[in-house]
């Protein structure tokens, strides 16, 4: 997804209304491409822009029907709250990982790409296992952290 009108699509396309609310929320996470958002990071950042009025309540409900349409991603990451990303429609449906480094210090949130872990997948697939899908998650110190410390 690159624009607010391609978004404006999927949601026609699956019979969904197009909201002020949903395009917020959308526009934020076009915003936000490579850092998975909180929910609550989320409203805040739609509170700061001024631009739209939306309540918490509101983006959780929004998420929650993007995430059953395959629009973002959802990601769970130690000791904290659901994070949300923008998705690649193709890549998401065809892929059922995902990786990040997460940095200890200021919870900086990179995805990575070139999946090690996939052999072992398909590996199992091969035995027998379905439905399989995993979440890596490397931690430490960013570059900028580093630095500092």
């Amino acid at each position: 997804m690159e624009s607010l009108n391609e978004i404006k699509s999927l949601l026609k396309s699956k019979q969904l209304r197009v909201t002020q609310t949903r395009l917020a929320v959308a526009t934020i996470l076009l915003n936000n491409k490579e850092k998975p958002l909180t929910s609550e990071e989320i409203f805040n950042k739609i509170q700061k822009s001024k631009k739209y009025d939306c309540d918490q309540v509101s983006v959780y409900r929004i998420l929650s029907t993007y995430d059953e349409i395959g629009f973002i991603k959802k990601s769970n990451f130690q000791g904290e709250a659901s994070r949300y990303i923008l998705s690649n429609m193709e890549e998401n449906n065809s892929l059922g990982h995902e990786h990040y480094f997460k940095c200890t210090a200021c919870n900086y949130i990179k995805p990575f790409h070139n999946c090690f872990v996939s052999s072992k997948e398909r590996e199992l697939e091969k035995n027998g296992f379905k439905n399989l899908k995993h979440h890596l998650e490397i931690t430490g110190l960013c570059p900028k952290c580093a630095k500092v410390s």
